[in-house]
């Protein structure tokens, strides 16, 4: 008895033989305790599947480890989606992009771009021609508290931000491509002088971005680009529909000059625009859904 009060308060197994304590390890991690269920082994187990998973994919070396599924493609993949825009895209828009912004302040602060306004001298000067050919920018629409100037004021605003955010991504993540996409202007021209060369050379190329900033750069410009258009559009379609009382005491060639053409071109490269980036965007769908063939 003084020896059992002094035992060990764990007694081994009673039998601690290599050879049958083997087996009993076995059979317990093969098949869950009595009074256990099966389901209640699923998480333990479902969470050691993605542990091997995860540890497979990290260590692709290891051989006892369950074989983890293929992962997207890497956004540095050469092979993954990018976004490609032509130089001429980008010209259009280092040129709009000032003029949109003038615009959109001579609109937002008047009366003073006005003509003898505190503003007008000398960057809205040429305000007081456009104003005489376009009622709207007059400044008897205004002080008539005529409205769909200030309207598209401000959708100006909201499309030189998200241009900007466009252009901004543009040249701090994109790298030079020789072909951009979209039309092929350069193909065939200057083939024989050096310098027109060059000039094709640059008509082609553009700028690639990879990866998930390519696909927030195509969104955005894709919104900016139907944003201008479907304004612009309106802005015909407005004149339309009031039986042109803008524009109609203008002269044929002043019309379609300062009228016709030079608002047209923001219909024009916008609609381009439109064209071109959402087919880049179906295209990162289609890989997306790993569809192979149009159907």
């Amino acid at each position: 008895m003084v020896s059992t009060r002094h035992h060990p308060s764990e007694f081994p197994p009673p039998d601690t033989s290599p050879s049958k304590s083997s087996p009993r390890k076995r059979t317990s991690t093969a098949s869950p305790a009595p009074g256990t269920s099966m389901s209640s082994s699923m998480p333990s187990l479902s969470r050691r599947a993605v542990s091997n998973t995860f540890h497979s994919s990290s260590n692709p070396d290891s051989t006892d480890s369950i074989t983890a599924a293929p992962f997207p493609l890497s956004p540095t993949s050469p092979t993954s989606w990018s976004h490609t825009t032509s130089n001429p895209t980008l010209l259009w828009l280092t040129i709009s992009i000032p003029l949109v912004i003038w615009d959109a302040l001579y609109i937002l602060l008047r009366p003073h771009t006005f003509h003898n306004g505190r503003l007008q001298w000398p960057l809205w000067v040429p305000y007081e021609i456009y104003a005489k050919t376009d009622l709207v920018y007059s400044p008897e629409k205004w002080a008539a508290g005529e409205g769909f100037g200030g309207a598209q004021g401000v959708m100006n605003v909201v499309e030189v931000v998200l241009y900007g955010l466009y252009w901004g991504i543009v040249w701090r993540h994109g790298v030079g491509s020789e072909r951009g996409r979209g039309v092929q202007v350069g193909d065939g021209a200057g083939g024989g002088a050096r310098g027109g060369a060059g000039v094709a050379k640059w008509l082609k190329g553009g700028r690639r971005i990879e990866g998930w900033r390519g696909g927030r750069a195509v969104v955005i410009g894709f919104a900016a680009a139907v944003i201008t258009l479907s304004k612009t559009m309106l802005y015909y379609l407005n004149e339309y529909y009031s039986g042109f009382e803008n524009i109609k005491h203008n002269s044929w060639p002043v019309l379609i000059g300062l009228y016709g053409i030079m608002n047209g071109l923001w219909i024009l490269f916008p609609a381009y625009m439109t064209y071109v980036f959402g087919a880049e965007i179906i295209e990162g769908l289609d890989i997306a859904a790993n569809v192979s063939k149009r159907i």
